[in-house]
């Protein structure tokens, strides 16, 4: 653990200057009702499939082999993203492979529209040269922009667009993610892993590819007590389109710790967690705290585990309330959970997920 963390402050000074804000946001929406119930506070408890994605550390957790998926519609079915796991036992440690799908739906091409090239007063003339019906604001300076912005052939505010639905063609955007992931103790209280993943995106008719690394630690010195951090993109995951450009996507440091007690007079497991996602893309005000270029979003959950059968779930991610309901039950002798979880937006729909695991 102490040699991942000295990593942390060299993968941020290495980052490459093409890195790109917000590039890997498809891969931040998270795995499982049950974790995202919590708000996404599962870095230090993650002992299912799921940790895959959350703390590859946390499989060698697994008592057996387990499948997860999960659906999601995301900010009111703007968004559909779909998760597929399977993970189990190997010799003393673990092995998992998880995909992920994200579905933006139909997306517009309106590059072949049309516009009046009249300039950012929306107005057909010269500027400065008394044109009638010109009212001479087009972005006009005798010394540093003498010929204004009329007529430069690009669109500029302001100037008429010529809309024609037959111009508009349609397309997809869609992004896949595999991950491949491995896990072993270390101690008998610590233990790491790792997640290599690939990467493939599409958006109209242009296409990408790319490849990067997750590695985590999971730290559980007693059963009431434990702590992770995941470090995602640890070298940057970088991704290459076919237009010849790319992209890059910062480190992630997500840190993590949980604790647990039992209310025997309510035969209850309550599990507390909290999360911290420090990144290093200069997010500033679209993150909930910033210092510089460094970011800190939070992720706070509460877990009511009833009678080891009944989940109850409430949370916060990124200062957005969640909630969670579970249920485990026995189905033709396998373990079989089925989970819900809510996300609330201020500004968008809300987002709901439903998942189910099964044990074998």
């Amino acid at each position: 653990m102490r040699r991942l963390l000295l990593l942390l402050p060299l993968v941020a000074v290495c980052a490459t200057a093409s890195a790109a804000k917000y590039a890997g946001e498809f891969m931040y929406a998270g795995a499982g009702a049950r974790a995202l119930g919590m708000g996404g506070a599962f870095c230090a408890i993650a002992d299912d499939a799921t940790a895959a994605y959350w703390n590859p550390a946390g499989l060698v957790r697994l008592s057996g082999q387990q499948a997860q998926f999960m659906h999601s519609e995301r900010f009111g079915g703007l968004i559909k993203y779909d998760y597929l796991a399977y993970a189990r036992p190997y010799g003393t440690g673990a092995l998992a492979a998880s995909l992920f799908r994200t579905d933006a739906g139909d997306v517009a091409d309106t590059t072949d529209l049309q516009w009046y090239d009249t300039g950012s007063d929306g107005v057909a003339g010269v500027d400065g040269e008394g044109e009638p019906g010109d009212s001479g604001n087009d972005d006009y300076d005798p010394d540093t922009n003498p010929g204004g912005t009329e007529g430069n052939g690009e669109w500029d505010p302001g100037e008429e667009l010529i809309y024609d639905e037959g111009r508009i063609t349609w397309g997809s955007a869609v992004d896949y993610a595999l991950y491949l992931s491995w896990a072993r103790p270390v101690t008998d209280e610590l233990s790491a892993g790792l997640s290599a993943k690939i990467v493939q995106r599409s958006l109209l008719d242009h296409s990408a590819f790319g490849a990067g690394i997750d590695a985590g630690v999971q730290w559980r010195p007693s059963e009431r007590f434990s702590a992770g951090l995941n470090l995602q993109d640890t070298f940057g995951t970088h991704v290459f389109w076919d237009t010849g450009s790319n992209e890059s996507v910062l480190p992630t440091a997500k840190l993590g710790v949980a604790t647990s007690w039992y209310l025997g007079r309510f035969s209850t497991m309550a599990t507390f967690a909290a999360d911290g996602d420090f990144r290093f893309e200069g997010r500033r005000y679209a993150a909930q705290y910033h210092v510089g270029d460094v970011s800190l979003d939070t992720h706070f959950g509460v877990d009511l585990r009833i009678h080891d059968r009944v989940g109850l779930r409430f949370g916060a991610s990124e200062g957005n309330i969640t909630a969670g309901a579970g249920l485990s039950l026995g189905l033709f002798g396998h373990p079989v959970t089925l989970d819900y979880a809510f996300l609330g937006h201020e500004e968008l729909d809300d987002t709901h997920r439903f998942s189910l695991g099964v044990g074998f």
